[in-house]
This record gives C-alpha cells, sequence and structure tokens, in this order.
C-alpha cells in the first residue's frame, strides 16, 4: 500500500515537473507532505517526521513550513516514534518559537521546549552521576581485592604465628625437662 501510495505521488510528481520551478517546488512539497501525512497516519512515524523534515529544510520558504515544523517536532518528541529524538524535537520546537502563532499554541511551544531543556538537564546529569558510580564501583571492586588478599595475608600471618607459639611452647618444655634433669644430676 505504502509503495503504491509513493509510486502514484512520484508520478504526479513527475507530470508535474514539466511547469515553472515554482510548480516544480510546489509538486516536492506537495509530495513529501503528502506521504508524510500517509507514513502518520499509518504510524510509520520515523518515515513522516523525514519527509517533514525534508520540507523544512529543503523548502523554509514554503507554506507548508510552519505544520512541516511543528509536525517534525511532535513526531520526534512522540513516543510511539523508534526514532525518538528529543535533540531534535527541542530543535523543531525551537524553530516553531520563531513563527507566528496563538499565544496559547506558543505557551504549549515554550512549555515543550522549557521541558525538553530540563530532560536534557537530567539526562546529562543522571550520566555524570552513573559514570560516578561506575568509578566508585571499579575502585570498590579494587580495595575489596586488595582487602581479600590482605585478609588471606592476615590468616597465613596468622597460622605461622600459631605455628611458631606452638614451637616455642614445646622449646620450653624441652628447656624445662632439659633443665629439671640437670638440677636432678
Amino acid at each position: 500500500m505504502n509503495r503504491w501510495i509513493a509510486g502514484v505521488l512520484l508520478v504526479s510528481v513527475l507530470a508535474g515537473c514539466g511547469g515553472t520551478e515554482g510548480s516544480r517546488t510546489a509538486n516536492l512539497v506537495n509530495y513529501h507532505m503528502r506521504l508524510a501525512d500517509s507514513l502518520e497516519q499509518e504510524m510509520a512515524l520515523k518515515g513522516a517526521a523525514e519527509h517533514y523534515v525534508v520540507v523544512a529544510t529543503e523548502f523554509p520558504q514554503s507554506t507548508a513550513f510552519p505544520v512541516a515544523a511543528r509536525k517534525a517536532a511532535l513526531l520526534y518528541a512522540s513516543e510511539f516514534n523508534p526514532a525518538r529524538n528529543d535533540s531534535l524535537a527541542l530543535y523543531w520546537f525551537t524553530a516553531c518559537l520563531n513563527l507566528p502563532m496563538k499565544k496559547a499554541d506558543r505557551e504549549h511551544f515554550q512549555m515543550f521546549v522549557s521541558l525538553l531543556r530540563r530532560v536534557r538537564t537530567l539526562q546529562e546529569s543522571l550520566a555524570r552521576k552513573t559514570a560516578s558510580v561506575d568509578s566508585l564501583t571499579t575502585l570498590a571492586k579494587r580495595q575489596s581485592g586488595t582487602i581479600m588478599t590482605d585478609m588471606r595475608r592476615l590468616q597465613d600471618l596468622e597460622a605461622d604465628l600459631q605455628q611458631v607459639q606452638q614451637e616455642l611452647k614445646r622449646m620450653k618444655e624441652i628447656d624445662v625437662k632439659l633443665s629439671k634433669s640437670r638440677t636432678r644430676k
């Protein structure tokens, strides 16, 4: 179904290419917008976002730019988009703020921008904390290994000390026996 729609749209674009440069541009804009709309309806959000971006970047002077930029921003912010990208969503929401719009819409876009910036800050903070935790975990493992080695060494030394104490005790007993035997003679 997608290929059929794309083919029909491509044929209509190519058929319209015989006109002026302005009509070619309009045909290309219409092609990408229709394709993006159909992909969006089919929940192929990654492809839809890509076509909206093509319109917004390649044809910024077109009348479709505001719609394309807004839809690109919304699709890149959508949790249902497998190509979800907060940075791209923030870029397109910010681009939309430069467009004329109703006060309520502007407030919504400003809120989106604010939230996406906050998310980015939190992600950066989380990444730093994760790196710190990883570093501390590595250090703890290293110190744990050192402690275990030191504990084994201490146990070996304690065992050696017990053997030496037993040897000293035996030597003392022998010395006491020798001393008693000398005093008897």
